[in-house]
C-alpha cells in the first residue's frame, strides 16, 4: 500500500489525473467530490482495505489513512506545482487561484500538445491581451483527461500532428473584462455575457484547439480562429466547400479534429469549428462553480 501511494503522489500531470477520474468514476463517487488530493487518497486507502478485508487480510483504515495524508503533507509544494507543470515560483496569482480552485494545467507536449493563448496577446479579435497574468492553460480534471484522451487519438491517426491550444479556462473576472470590450458591438454576440452566468469556459470546461503539424505550425481550416461568419460554421461545410469557401483539404483537417474530439466526448460548437464543450451548461452549474 505504503508503495502504490507513493507512486501515485509522484505521478506526472496526466496519470495522476487519470487515476483520479477513473477511481471516482469506478467507485461511484461524484466527480465533484474529487478536489482534495488528500480525501481522495483516504478513499483510495478505503477501497484497498475493503479489498483486503474480504481476502481475509485485516487492515487499520485510521491507521493507513494516516500516513496517506503525512506522505501528502511531506511532499514540498514546489515539486507538486512542478508536477503540474511549473514551478511555485513561476505561477502567477491567477493561475495559483486555477489551481486552489481545483484545475489542472495542460501542460505542452512536443509530440502531442502546444499552448498558445490567443488572449494572452493582443492578436485576438478585441485587439488587446485580456488575460493579465494568466499564461497557461487549465481545464477541471476530467476535461483534461478527455482531452489527453483526444490528444492520443491525434496522435494514433496522425504521428504527425498535434494540438495547438487557444484558450482553456477563463476567469469570470476576463469574461467581465471581454464583455465590457465588446458589448455594443457587432461581436457581443460572441461572448457570453457574464451577469448571466458567463459560459463554459467560464467553469473549465471547454476548449478552443485547432491542428498543428511537427513544427507546431496551424493547419489551414477554412477561416482563422476567432472568424466570426458563416465559414466558420460545421454545419454548413459542404455548402461553403460547393461555393470554393473552403478547400476540401481544409474540410478534412475540421472533420478530423470533430472525429477525435467527439470520440474522446467532445460537443462541437455549431458556429465555431475550433470550440468544443466537455458538458452541457446545465451539468457544469450543477456540478461546478464558475472560476472567480
Amino acid at each position: 500500500m505504503k508503495n502504490y501511494i507513493t507512486v501515485y503522489i509522484s505521478l506526472r500531470f496526466w496519470s495522476c489525473i487519470g487515476s483520479a477520474v477513473l477511481l471516482c468514476a469506478c467507485t461511484g463517487r461524484n466527480r465533484a467530490q474529487v478536489q482534495d488530493p488528500a480525501a481522495e487518497l483516504v478513499a483510495v486507502v478505503a477501497d484497498e482495505v475493503q479489498g483486503e478485508e474480504k481476502d481475509g487480510r485485516k487492515s487499520s483504515l485510521d491507521t493507513l489513512a494516516a500516513e496517506s495524508r503525512a506522505q501528502l503533507e511531506e511532499e514540498d509544494c514546489s515539486r507538486l506545482d512542478a508536477s503540474f507543470g511549473g514551478e511555485t515560483d513561476t505561477l502567477s496569482a491567477t493561475e495559483r487561484r486555477m489551481i486552489e480552485a481545483g484545475l489542472v494545467e495542460i501542460v505542452p507536449n512536443d509530440s502531442t500538445i502546444s499552448v498558445h493563448l490567443v488572449y494572452a496577446t493582443p492578436d485576438n479579435f478585441m485587439g488587446e491581451a485580456v488575460y493579465g497574468d494568466l499564461r497557461r492553460a487549465y481545464l477541471l480534471p476530467e476535461v483534461a483527461l478527455m482531452l489527453q484522451h483526444a490528444a492520443e487519438l491525434l496522435h494514433q491517426e496522425r504521428p504527425d500532428l498535434r494540438f495547438i491550444i487557444y484558450d482553456a479556462a477563463r476567469p469570470m473576472s476576463v469574461q467581465q473584462r471581454m464583455w465590457n470590450l465588446v458589448k455594443g458591438t457587432s461581436n457581443y454576440i460572441y461572448v457570453s455575457n457574464p451577469a448571466r452566468g458567463g459560459g463554459l469556459h467560464n467553469y473549465g470546461a471547454a476548449v478552443d484547439l485547432t491542428l498543428g503539424d511537427h513544427m507546431g505550425r496551424p493547419l489551414p481550416m477554412g477561416t482563422p480562429f476567432d472568424f466570426f461568419g458563416a465559414a466558420a460554421h460545421i454545419d454548413r461545410e459542404e455548402e461553403l466547400l460547393a461555393k470554393n469557401l473552403i478547400t476540401s483539404q481544409e474540410l478534412e483537417n475540421r472533420r478530423l479534429l470533430r472525429r477525435v474530439m467527439r470520440q474522446a466526448g467532445f460537443i462541437p460548437l455549431r458556429s465555431e469549428w475550433w470550440h468544443f464543450n466537455a458538458m452541457s451548461r446545465a451539468e457544469a452549474k450543477a456540478g461546478y462553480r464558475v472560476i472567480e
